[in-house]
C-alpha cells in the first residue's frame, strides 16, 4: 500500500498521486485534498478504469480521524505545508497514521528565498513581493522548506528508532502570466490585493520573462524522508 496523504492545495488534480499509485501497482493509493471541486476533477481525470488502484477523497490532513493509527505504508505530500499555519500538528498526522516501518516523506519550497532570476525584471519582484506578503497573511509559511527539519523534530519524527533526512534542493518556478489576467487577475483585485495598473504592469514583465531565452525562477526547497522507527 502506497497512499497519498496531501492538504491545500492537497493531491490537486492528481498528476503526482496518479504516477505513485502506477509505481505501486499492488497496493492502494489515496489522493486527499480539501476541496470537493478539486476531488471532482482529479478523479474524473484519473478513474478507476485507468488507475484502479487510486481514490480521491475530501480530507483534511491537519486531522486525519478517519485513518486509524498505523495505517499507511507510506505518507507523502508536496507543497502542502507551505500553505499552512499549523504544519507541526499536519507533520504529526501524517507520522500517527503511517505504520512502524514506514516512511514519511514531504517536500516544501521556500519562495521568498529566490536563488535566481532571470531576466531580473523589476515587475517580477514587485508580483512576488506582493505574492509573498499575502501568503503569509493567509497562514501560509514562506520560508517552510527552511523549516522542514525543524517542524519534523518538533512533531517527534525520528526520535522513535528510526531515521530523519533533511535536504535542499533548487526549485524553478512557472510562469505566472495566467495569473496576471483574466478570473484570477479580477478576484485578486477585487479582494484588494493588487489594483489594475499593478496588475497590468505585472502582466507585461511576466510576458517579457516568457519571451526571454533562458528565463528562469528558482528557489530554494527543503526535502524531509523519514522511516518510522519499529
Amino acid at each position: 500500500m502506497f497512499p497519498r496523504l496531501r492538504y491545500l492545495p492537497g493531491c490537486g488534480p492528481g498528476f503526482i498521486t496518479s504516477d505513485l499509485a502506477k509505481i505501486a501497482s499492488d497496493g492502494k493509493t489515496i489522493g486527499l485534498d480539501n476541496s470537493a471541486g478539486i476531488v471532482e476533477q482529479a478523479a474524473a481525470a484519473f478513474p478507476p478504469s485507468a488507475v484502479p488502484n487510486l481514490t480521491f477523497v475530501v480530507g483534511d490532513a491537519t486531522n486525519l480521524s478517519d485513518y486509524a493509527d498505523n495505517t499507511f505504508d507510506v505518507v507523502h505530500s508536496h507543497q502542502v505545508l507551505v500553505h499552512l499555519p499549523n504544519a507541526v500538528t499536519t507533520i504529526k498526522e501524517y507520522y500517527r497514521v503511517c505504520k512502524p516501518g514506514g516512511i514519511i516523506a514531504f517536500r516544501d519550497s521556500s519562495p521568498s528565498i529566490v536563488l535566481s532570476l532571470k531576466p531580473d525584471l523589476p515587475g517580477i519582484r514587485a508580483y512576488w513581493d506582493r505574492a509573498m506578503l499575502t501568503m503569509e497573511k493567509m497562514g501560509g509559511n514562506t520560508k517552510a522548506g527552511d523549516k522542514l527539519e525543524q517542524w519534523a523534530a518538533e512533531a517527534g519524527l525520528g526520535k522513535d528508532g528510526g531515521k530523519l533526512v533533511y535536504s535542499k534542493s533548487p526549485m524553478r518556478n512557472p510562469s505566472h502570466t495566467h495569473r496576471t489576467v483574466g478570473q484570477p487577475a479580477e478576484m485578486a483585485i477585487q479582494y484588494g490585493m493588487a489594483s489594475k495598473e499593478e496588475m497590468d504592469n505585472w502582466h507585461k514583465a511576466w510576458v517579457e520573462w516568457d519571451e526571454t531565452e533562458g528565463s528562469e525562477f528558482v528557489f530554494e526547497c527543503g526535502e524531509v524522508l523519514c522511516w518510522k522507527g519499529k
